[in-house]
């Protein structure tokens, strides 16, 4: 199949979920979504909608990151870990991330499914279309 003239804008997920791994330390998971066995240290990612903008080789998405881990100190932690990364994206070259801001900062986002500490932030990635 060929790319339409104008390009395709990569999926925000992907590219934010390998930044990430990229990134942190190694005993934290990163991933789509929660497994059935949730690990000590869990970073997910999903996409939300957000305005689709004018620009045809830019475009904004929304991604809503939440963090895992034993402690409420340590998912605190470990979400401003993740908050400082997003924002240093952009300056990270061959990356994808054109542009990063957080929209929302951490904030304790309890799982109402288990005892496990979660945090939750929100964050506006800028995408370069690929011809």
């Amino acid at each position: 199949m060929a790319n339409p003239t104008l390009g395709v804008i990569p999926y925000a997920p992907k590219l934010v979920h390998a930044y990430l791994k990229s990134v942190l330390p190694g005993d934290v998971r990163v991933s789509t979504e929660v497994p059935a066995k949730r690990p000590a240290k869990l970073v997910t990612i999903t996409s939300a909608p957000t305005g689709g903008g004018t620009n045809l080789a830019l475009s904004p998405r929304r991604l809503i990151i939440q963090v895992y881990a034993a402690t409420e100190m340590e998912a605190g932690e470990l979400a401003e870990t993740v908050c400082a990364h997003l924002r240093s994206a952009r300056y990270v070259k061959g990356n994808g991330l054109r542009n990063v801001t957080v929209v929302g900062t951490p904030a304790r986002f309890d799982d109402p499914d288990t005892d496990a500490p979660r945090f939750q932030l929100t964050a506006d990635v800028t995408l370069r279309a690929v011809i």
